[in-house]
């Protein structure tokens, strides 16, 4: 088959798209033929080493994947059938496929099935892999661990993302009045059409600033996954008693907070990772009922992974980006 490797860690030159074996499935697992796998900046860590996660080299990148299933390992009959449309939960088997073994950046992939979720009709293939992490993400990190109500405030940063965009959506679904970010107003245009109230230029303006005039008081919830200078501007953001919940930190690791308004704010930081099953199939029927879509800023074919990569790095872009084997 054909598929996308690296060997070592690096800049994009390090992907190598080449014929290796096809994978056969062993005990207990099935093997899928990837029809679409979108990119995510886990991807970028991982390549340059980054990640944090333990990689083992070769590797095949790729975590959020959809295809049909291919062929049966043995001891798998009854569990799904040749021919069904599925994706892998990200975290629902035993390797983080993509990170820790085999991902998506190939025409073949394998795991076991009970790792595997149905893809709703009418969702297709780009799509379907486009909606997993970003719509997943966001529901975990604004219902679950942000806690948002019906009427309630809340600032998302960076709303050209992936992430950012979903956020959007399923926030304004659940009647929150909705601020966001990004870096220029032609970003800010495509997330008022997905049903954002008002946008903030981070790079002309003062978010914390911008916030205030805005509410008068600040927002209840802020949906942080940057880091660095738009974290310390989201806590900045918040009313009294308010909550910011985090999941990513490509823009500053390590940030500064003064303790002071903090404590004296009653705020709450709550880290957010991943989503659960559960919350996957909640998104995945959103989506077949037409209340949610994943932007898509572009697709490219297989041998154009390391185009794909550095298309992402760049960051000028709305949506996700989807490779098609």
């Amino acid at each position: 088959m054909k598929a996308v490797q690296i060997h070592e860690f690096g800049g994009p030159e390090v992907l190598q798209h080449g014929e290796v074996d096809d994978p056969e499935p062993a005990e207990g697992e099935v093997r899928l033929k990837v029809h679409a796998c979108a990119l995510n900046h886990v991807d970028i860590d991982v390549r340059e080493g980054i990640s944090r996660f333990p990689i083992e080299f070769p590797l095949i990148p790729g975590l959020e994947i959809a295809g049909t299933v291919d062929k049966l390992g043995p001891g798998t009959d009854g569990t799904v059938a040749v021919g069904d449309r599925v994706m892998p939960y990200l975290l629902g088997g035993e390797v983080f496929m993509g990170v820790a073994g085999p991902g998506g950046f190939a025409e073949y992939a394998v795991c076991p099935p009970e790792q595997l979720v149905p893809i709703p009709a009418g969702i297709d293939w780009v799509e379907a892999a486009a909606m997993q992490v970003a719509f997943g993400t966001s529901w975990h990190m604004l219902f679950t661990r942000g806690e948002l109500r019906i009427g309630e405030t809340v600032l998302i940063n960076s709303v050209s993302s992936g992430i950012g965009s979903a956020a959007v959506q399923l926030a304004k679904l659940a009647g929150a009045f909705v601020i966001g970010t990004s870096s220029s107003a032609e970003k800010l245009a495509a997330a008022e059409k997905l049903g954002m109230d008002v946008g903030i230029n981070y790079n002309e303006q003062n978010v914390a600033e911008e916030v205030m005039k805005i509410t008068g008081e600040g927002v209840d919830l802020v949906y942080e996954h940057v880091g660095g200078e738009l974290l310390q501007q989201g806590l900045q953001s918040l009313r009294q008693g308010g909550r910011l919940t985090t999941c990513g930190a490509h823009g500053g690791e390590v940030v500064p907070i003064d303790m002071i308004p903090l404590f004296r704010g009653e705020w709450t930081i709550r880290g957010s990772f991943v989503y659960t099953r559960e919350e996957l199939v909640k998104v995945l029927e959103f989506a077949r009922r037409g209340l949610i879509k994943p932007q898509i800023a572009a697709t490219y074919p297989l041998g154009e992974a390391r185009a794909a990569m550095e298309h992402m790095a760049g960051r000028d872009f709305f949506g996700k980006l989807v490779l098609q084997p």
